[in-house]
């Protein structure tokens, strides 16, 4: 007579996911902007609503305003990475919003 084969279960794990540090929520971040960036425009990426408490969190990339790209560039630089990119995305992004604004007038 043969025993009834048991299922191993898996293993479980006791530990929480780790929650993303400022550099990956920045990371992912700046790769969405990248890739929307080429594929047509980055003007709907949302910003990041836990990479910090000083960061316009939510917005659309868009309507950002100079002043919280600044924000966001000084973010980026004191975490370690190269603020200037979100600066450099965004004025591509504004001068493409004029250009739709122009043909539509």
């Amino acid at each position: 007579m043969t025993q009834p084969t048991q299922r191993r279960q898996p293993p479980t794990r006791s530990e929480r996911p780790r929650s993303l540090q400022p550099e990956d929520i920045w990371d992912r971040f700046v790769d969405e902007l990248d890739q929307r960036g080429q594929a047509g425009s980055a003007a709907d990426v949302l910003t990041p609503t836990t990479l910090d408490s000083n960061a316009p969190s939510g917005k659309r990339f868009g309507d950002l305003s100079r002043e919280d790209i600044d924000s966001l560039s000084k973010i980026g630089s004191r975490i370690g990475r190269r603020g200037d990119v979100v600066k450099s995305i965004w004025e591509q992004t504004q001068q493409q919003l004029k250009q739709q604004r122009r043909r539509r007038s």
